[in-house]
């Protein structure tokens, strides 16, 4: 059996996936830990405990899944964030697209929270009473994580793979990975996450830049997030 020859080109695609996989597996068996989350209970009672260790996962995978990734593939490969995805530009197109987007997310939320399915699982925090400050804490650690998580997606994935599959292949790939991740949710998420990682991947390519992405999955997640914490009948805000 031969070989299969080396290619410098690989080199990209498999150390963005070899990272992504390292930094995915650890944020996941984290999130999954009891013996963790055991520790905060512990110290901080078992309701504010869990508040606190998801608000803990958060952090790290926006940081394993993401920003370490991101910095080991630019110092490894050469690469500024620009290639990456991470650049302002096509100002114009982006807002259009984020604000497109955004008419369409943000009523379909609207409804989709008020269904029990919905507030069964969200918001994630499960605490009845909610201050201001928990509030707020709670929407940045979203903003954080998805950034981790958009960085990953739709800027390292992608623009890592590209170049030696080509667009379309590279586009199918990563919204079946995509896809993926959300298989431990639910049926209707996982079949969503399809046809919406294909759109952000091709907006993301048409740009030039993963931000739209980024903005548009923050827009999806925090009106899910506002709007289920006012329809939840059992919580409220102090």
């Amino acid at each position: 059996m031969n070989i299969p020859a080396w290619n410098p080109q690989y080199l990209e695609p498999i150390l963005a996936f070899a990272l992504v996989t390292i930094g995915f597996s650890l944020y996941h068996f984290v999130s999954i830990s009891t013996k963790i989350k055991n520790k905060y209970q512990g110290r901080f009672g078992a309701e504010r405990g869990n508040t606190k260790f998801l608000w803990m996962t958060r952090y790290l995978g926006a940081m394993s899944i993401g920003v370490v990734p991101a910095i080991i593939m630019m110092m490894v490969m050469g690469k500024t964030p620009e290639d990456y995805g991470v650049a302002f530009k096509n100002h114009g197109t982006s807002l259009a697209w984020i604000l497109g987007l955004a008419t369409i997310t943000i009523p379909m939320n609207f409804f989709n929270s008020k269904k029990e399915k919905n507030l069964a699982f969200y918001p994630n925090v499960r605490e009845k009473e909610w201050t201001k400050p928990m509030v707020a804490t709670n929407a940045f650690t979203w903003v954080a994580y998805l950034f981790g998580y958009e960085l990953m997606f739709r800027g390292l994935l992608l623009f890592a793979t590209v170049p030696l599959m080509g667009e379309w292949p590279a586009i199918v790939l990563n919204a079946a990975i995509y896809a993926l991740v959300h298989v431990p949710k639910n049926l209707e998420e996982t079949i969503g996450a399809i046809p919406l990682g294909i759109v952000l991947c091709l907006i993301t390519l048409t740009t030039g830049t993963f931000w739209v992405a980024f903005f548009v999955h923050i827009t999806l997640a925090l009106s899910n997030f506002f709007f289920s914490l006012k329809h939840h009948p059992e919580m409220k805000v102090i």
